[in-house]
Order: structure tokens, then sequence, then C-alpha cells
């Protein structure tokens, strides 16, 4: 063999044992990465009704501390204003869940709506004076509340039902809760009035989630979450997780949030902490078309997302969702 050949020879084994190392380089990057997340396709599911049940009662609040976002965390390409219309949705006992579209200020468009059926199907609860809705809860079958005021956003009323949606209540005022304000900004409503969240920039608060009247966290539209213990006077940092929309916390540890426009979820990431916001690792990627802003709450393993009309729900802490109502 020519001394040209030879050295062919050589550069070609060269090349092989190259590409036999950059294929072992990616196969162990890739089993070092966290495990995928759950797909989860929107299915058509059953006819949705309006529903109206409100969970938590007027008490709640957490403490947070910055922090770099984990590698798991998703990138997100926007984070949408805090002031936009969303559906919310709240979790009650068994299987009562409530939702309200929030309306807007100047406009109204608030609708009340209650499931008994785990929010397969809702039905329209009315509350007339209720046009834009700042908070709502379910408690059980029976009991629900919600923080509303008119189409000005002016005079605040709470509203409570004990009779599953068919009358409702009201009391001039929050009724010692937390909930948002009409306008979006760095403040929210504690039970013992308006509550300033250090909000980086002017950030506004794009979600929140109660504990008791003392302990809630609230979440900044920078991604910065926010912990206070004493009622909403104090609040700390506990970490960062950027392109978040919503969360909600089931104790002083454990919550998940929810983030659009990531990359790697083409709908709602669903993220999840063990160590009060510190750092989050994904859970799930719940795959809908459906437009609009996401609100989740949780109970212990039980979860549901809202995501405009669509409702998907969770029994294993976020880790897998299925779709129980679809527009």
């Amino acid at each position: 063999m020519g001394h040209l050949a030879k050295l062919g020879v050589v550069a070609l084994a060269a090349l092989v044992v190259g590409d036999v190392v950059l294929v072992g380089l990616a196969l162990r990057h890739v089993r070092g990465d966290p495990a995928p997340m759950t797909d989860v396709v929107a299915a058509p599911g059953p006819t949705s009704e309006p529903s109206t049940t409100p969970t938590d009662d007027p008490s709640e609040t957490p403490t947070p501390t910055p922090e770099s976002t984990p590698e798991s965390t998703p990138e997100p390409t926007r984070n949408p204003a805090a002031d936009a219309p969303r559906m919310l949705i709240d979790i009650g006992t068994g299987q009562a869940v409530a939702r309200a579209a929030t309306g807007a200020c100047g406009k109204g468009g608030a609708k009340v709506e209650l499931s008994l059926d785990g929010g397969r199907t809702f039905r329209p609860s009315s509350v007339p004076a209720a046009a834009v809705v700042l908070r709502v809860a379910s408690v059980d079958a029976d009991n629900a509340w919600l923080v509303a005021t008119g189409a000005d956003c002016r005079a605040v009323t709470t509203f409570r039902t004990t009779n599953g949606g068919g009358t409702w209540e009201r009391t001039e005022g929050s009724d010692g809760s937390w909930h948002r304000l009409a306008e979006a900004g760095t403040r929210i409503h504690a039970p013992a009035g308006p509550a300033d969240i250090p909000c980086a920039d002017g950030q506004d608060v794009t979600g929140f989630s109660t504990l008791s009247a003392d302990e809630a966290y609230t979440l900044c539209g920078d991604g910065a979450v926010q912990r206070t213990v004493d009622g909403g006077q104090e609040w700390t940092a506990q970490g960062r997780l950027a392109g978040a929309d919503d969360l909600d916390f089931v104790d002083a540890t454990t919550g998940l949030a929810v983030v659009t426009g990531a990359r790697s979820c083409a709908g709602v990431a669903v993220m999840a902490t063990g160590d009060g916001a510190e750092t989050w690792e994904s859970r799930a990627c719940v795959e809908t078309e459906v437009d609009g802003l996401p609100d989740v709450s949780a109970d212990g393993e039980r979860a549901y997302l809202g995501v405009g009309d669509a409702v998907f729900y969770s029994d294993d802490s976020g880790a897998t969702w299925e779709p129980r109502t679809a527009p």
C-alpha cells in the first residue's frame, strides 16, 4: 500500500473514532436531562355549562428569596399582561369546582359557573352585580364565594352561596379576603387591606396563592415569587420562574405553576416546587391550542388547570392531566 493510501486509511479511522465519541456524548447528555414532560392532548370533552364555586375562605399567606431559574424551567417567549381577562378556576372538596371569566373594567363581561362533576360540565350561576370578578372560590357542593365589582371597578362586593349557586348573598367590601385588585399593578388586597408587593421595576402582580389569612405567595411579571407570613405587611423573595402566568401552593413548600410560550411545550408547561419556590422542575406539558391565560388550582395531589373554556384535571400532583371540558 502506498504512502498516500496509508494516510487516507488513518484519516478515515480518525473520523470514525470521532463520530463514536460524539454519539456517546450526545447519548449521555440525553440520559442526564430531566425526564420528558408528559404530553396531554386536549381531546373534545363533554359540553360545558357555566358554574360558580369558591374554595378558599378569606385566610391565607407565605415568604420568598430570589434565585436563578433552574435548567428544567421552560424558556418563555412571552408573559401576558397581569390585567388581561382570564378564566379563574378553583378546586373544592369532592367533585366541586368553580370558575369565572374575570371580565374587564369599563366593559364587565364576568361569568360565574359551578361544577359538581369534577369539571366535566359547568352550569351558569347568575350574579348580576358581579361585572368584574377579582376572585372565585369553591368550598363544596353547596358553598362558594367570590369577590367582584361593577363594570366601573369601584365598589367591591363579596358574594356567597350556600345552595350551590341557586342564590347569592352580598356583603359590601372584601369581607377580609385576599383577592386581586381591579387594575393591574404591584398590589393585591390582603385581609387587612391593600398590600404592596416588592416586584422589581414596578412589575405587575400576575398571580397569587393563599394558605391562610397570614400566609400567601405572589407572582411578579418577571417570574419572581414573593412570600408573606404576616398578612402582607412584609414580603420575602423566594425564587424565580421566568414566564410563569399563575401558581398555587398546597402547603408552605409544595406548589404548582403554569407557563405559556415555552419553546419546549406547545401549550401550558406545568412546573412544580417542593422548597417554597426556590427551585422549580418540569412536571408536564399540557398540549392545547386554546387561547387564554392559564389558571391553576391544587389541593393535595388533585389539581385543575383552566385555559379559556378548556379544563384539565390531575390526580397525581400535576404529573399527568386529562381533559375534562373542551370548548
